[in-house]
């Protein structure tokens, strides 16, 4: 197995890092649309099935990322 060099690993870091910020852009979009918004009762179970997907998908994310870490670290 090839070992990463520091510009792959600098460009790792850089995906990463764009992965991050646009998770937390995602959120930030999320958290303005739920702002002031009430939903009816018939909607709120979807919303919260919906809500538990999201937080499912970032756990996944992370999850990958930690371990793309590990990766890099295990290499250094």
């Amino acid at each position: 197995m090839d070992h990463a060099t520091p510009t792959d690993t600098d460009a790792l870091l850089a995906e990463v890092g764009a992965l991050l910020e646009q998770a937390a852009a995602t959120d930030a979009r999320v958290d303005a649309l739920l702002d002031g918004w009430t939903p009816r009762p018939a909607t709120a179970l979807r919303t919260a099935r919906h809500t538990a997907r999201l937080s499912a998908l970032v756990e996944r994310q992370q999850a990958a990322l930690a371990a793309q870490l590990d990766a890099i670290e295990q290499d250094a």
